[in-house]
């Protein structure tokens, strides 16, 4: 997992990164989630699939109201 910080905003993206598929969450569609989105398009072929809960057996939760993202991975360990 690699995550980004807009240095002005304090926002931040996560990316979940498997093999050759990779997934950013971002509490919000802020600029910074959109930038590296349209970097990674110009290189490579990417589906967005918006706000998941459930990317290769990891999954990921979403609290707004604390600003908190949970990620688990109980099940793709077993």
């Amino acid at each position: 997992m690699y995550y980004f910080i807009d240095k002005e905003t304090r926002e931040l993206v996560m990316a979940i990164v498997y093999v050759d598929n990779i997934y950013f969450m971002s509490l919000k569609d802020s600029l910074i989630l959109l930038k590296l989105k349209q970097n990674f398009i110009m290189k490579w072929e990417y589906c967005d699939l918006k706000r998941t809960k459930e990317f290769f057996g990891i999954y990921i939760s979403y609290n707004c109201k604390d600003q908190k993202i949970f990620v688990n991975q109980s099940e793709y360990l077993k």
